[in-house]
């Protein structure tokens, strides 16, 4: 979803590189998907608007087209070449025999115990296939969202939907759901649960403003901007003026 020159932000896929160059020659980098979604550029306003006020934003987009709204987010034909692609990721996920040594981590419902001797499994929430991939990833990539203005019912329906659906196994809430989702509320930063995550908001990271000093932290706890002018005070040529 970043413009041109951020590319540590959204430029990787995931996955091996050779999917990742056929997602890019068939136009579907994130920056292709940003461009032709408007979420980019919904982005941008949005940061416009906070440092310049809405009515900037308003000036500035004299004259386009009225019903650019309607056009933003995920819609059908967004992706190209997307059936096929659909078809590929089925097909490999099917036959890929490495898969297979990978067993889904689940424990045994001694409540479900039949006088037959059957009982039930359920998914252990405690493992890492569900850890890692919901509070410290979707969650992250929710709260980026959020906090770039996105609408996330309307932008990003499949990843809130898996969020929603494991956090209620996990009995935890790391977003709203979406019953308590009222006029004004943010579905990541008013989550109970918010600060288990990875998320921006769980740092106190709310705007792009505070995003952009959260990562100019230091790990070594350097104050950079002191040092230099610690440097420039005892330079000579601060001594001769």
């Amino acid at each position: 979803l970043s413009p041109r020159g951020y590319d540590p932000i959204a430029a990787l896929h995931g996955g091996e590189p050779v999917g990742r160059k056929i997602m890019n020659v068939l136009g579907n980098s994130p920056h292709d998907l940003g461009s032709r979604s408007g979420l980019t550029n919904l982005a941008l306003k949005t940061e416009f608007a906070k440092l310049y006020g809405s009515e900037s934003v308003k000036e500035a987009a004299a004259g386009s087209a009225s019903d650019e709204e309607d056009t933003i987010g995920n819609r059908a034909g967004l992706i190209n070449r997307e059936k096929l692609l659909a078809w590929c990721m089925s097909t490999g996920l099917r036959r890929n025999s490495r898969l297979n040594a990978v067993l889904s981590p689940c424990i045994v419902d001694e409540s479900s115990r039949q006088e037959d001797g059957t009982i039930q499994i359920k998914p252990n929430t405690q493992t890492r296939f569900f850890t890692d991939d919901t509070q410290h990833g979707l969650c992250i990539v929710l709260g980026l969202a959020e906090l770039l203005g996105f609408d996330l019912e309307r932008d990003m329906p499949q990843a809130l939907y898996v969020v929603r659906r494991l956090q209620k196994w996990m009995k935890k809430e790391f977003v709203l759901p979406k019953e308590k989702v009222t006029a004004g509320s943010k579905i990541v930063s008013d989550a109970k649960d918010v600060s288990e995550t990875s998320a921006p908001q769980a740092f106190g990271v709310k705007t792009v403003q505070e995003l952009k000093r959260f990562l100019q932290l230091d790990v070594f706890s350097e104050t950079h901007e002191l040092n230099a002018e610690g440097v420039l005070k005892n330079s000579g040529l601060m001594a001769r003026l």
